[in-house]
């Protein structure tokens, strides 16, 4: 078995791992790299197998729908088998068919183009095992910002490796973290992990349910209240409803993201914490109401009925970093009884960081805002605690971090192996030096 990470090994985001054995090959993820990366290590994506060639024994697994994960797939071989979990299809399908309708005729084509490739995709379940070849392939369910996330292990006669993917365990399903790897993940040889986390030790500090507790307060304290959160950030979005909804508020949302809900609750509707009641409560305060948009002068039909129904009730609206939702934002603004909230990573607000988007720091100059967030991530302690977990055997490989080195600081009880973008590494080898 040979490993070869063609992009990620000090990069967060645009991560591509190729697993190969006896001329099949299963890759991990195909991503677009973040904004702002420094791509003085990355390999080149022309990669044999995947975007060209011969992709009859080869296949691509992605772990989530996140952009810097599967954004590239439109660069595919159209012959190249795909997989993704069911409903991450389905959300990033949402996704896409709105992007396909922006103005840009660049990036609009671009998500066409996706689009298209999507329907040639195919879905898997958890711990469904999946042969490519001689090559198996197991995906796990894990907790992670983006619904539906995987780890995968892929083992061959030989050898065993676990891709971690992107994960945590400070998430509403994260608790199911250690018993998923104590009864899936032995006989581990090598971790292929994700480091996102190394350097930013706060960035997990607080639970999801610690952060919904935390908004259900703000609500019942605050009467018309805003909050600029990811659209695909599901479990965030489900956890503002029920704290809406404990709150006695109405939940606000436009019609997309209304849209993604209902697609997330017809393939969960045996967990509760994914139903949403679309019709009037018993007590009018927490009714699910919709925004519609005048999409002709690009503004939100806020009508006079609508707004003396949220002024008597109060509400939780998500609102986007769009001019369409300023007006509605201008009428409470000044009012004691509102508040603001950025539910996101604060590096898209900082001008010191690669990541920083001016539309969204120029969107909240007029406004002052409180910060409510939570990593999506895995902090130090989850990542030790899955290397105590698994024993790998031979070693882990760090990726998806801008950081890898401070592995061996932090984990020194670890052999820690470290890859240079696009060199190939032997399973088998009993030395590797990165270097040469």
């Amino acid at each position: 078995m040979n490993i070869t990470i063609h992009r990620g090994t000090k990069q967060i985001g645009g991560c591509v791992t190729e697993i190969e054995s006896n001329g099949y090959k299963v890759f991990i993820d195909y991503g677009e790299q973040l904004p702002g990366t420094n791509t003085e290590y990355s390999a080149s994506l022309q990669i044999d197998g995947l975007t060209h060639g011969d992709v009859s024994k080869s296949a691509l697994f992605i772990t989530h729908y996140h952009g810097d994960h599967i954004g590239a797939i439109g660069d595919t071989d159209p012959g190249l088998p795909i997989h993704v979990g069911k409903t991450a299809l389905a959300i990033y399908k949402c996704l896409k068919k709105r992007l396909s309708k922006i103005p840009d005729p660049t990036e609009a084509e671009k998500h066409k183009i996706i689009l298209e490739r999507i329907k040639t995709i195919q879905t898997f379940t958890d711990r469904q095992k999946i042969h490519i070849g001689g090559i198996t392939v197991t995906p796990l369910f894990v907790d992670h910002s983006a619904f539906d996330a995987y780890m995968f292990i892929v083992e061959t006669d030989q050898k065993r490796v676990l891709h971690t993917g992107d994960f945590r365990s400070h998430g509403f399903k994260g608790k199911a973290l250690v018993s998923m790897l104590e009864a899936f993940c032995t006989n581990i040889d090598y971790i292929i992990c994700e480091g996102s986390n190394i350097l930013r030790p706060e960035a997990a500090c607080q639970t999801e349910h610690d952060l919904q507790n935390d908004f259900e307060t703000q609500f019942k304290n605050y009467k018309y209240n805003f909050v600029l959160v990811s659209s695909t950030n599901i479990d965030r979005i489900f956890a503002l409803y029920h704290a809406a909804k404990n709150a006695k508020r109405c939940f606000v949302c436009d019609e997309y993201q209304a849209g993604v809900l209902k697609t997330v609750s017809s393939h969960h509707k045996n967990l509760d914490f994914y139903k949403i009641d679309y019709k009037q409560w018993k007590n009018p305060c927490g009714r699910f109401l919709k925004l519609l948009q005048d999409k002709k002068n690009n503004r939100f039909l806020f009508t006079e009925k609508l707004k003396n129904y949220l002024d008597k009730y109060g509400f939780c609206m998500l609102i986007r970093a769009k001019d369409s939702f300023k007006s509605i934002l201008d009428q409470y603004y000044q009012s004691d009884k509102s508040k603001i909230y950025y539910s996101m990573w604060k590096g898209y607000l900082d001008k010191t960081k690669p990541a920083f988007s001016a539309s969204l720091f120029d969107f909240f100059k007029p406004y002052a805002f409180e910060y409510k967030h939570t990593s999506g991530h895995a902090d130090v302690q989850t990542l030790k605690t899955v290397f105590e977990t698994v024993k790998p055997k031979c070693g882990i490989i760090p990726i998806h971090t801008d950081a890898p080195e401070k592995f061996n600081d932090l984990f020194p009880d670890q052999k820690i192996i470290l890859l240079r973008d696009g060199h190939v590494f032997s399973c088998d080898a009993l030395r590797y030096d990165p270097l040469h």
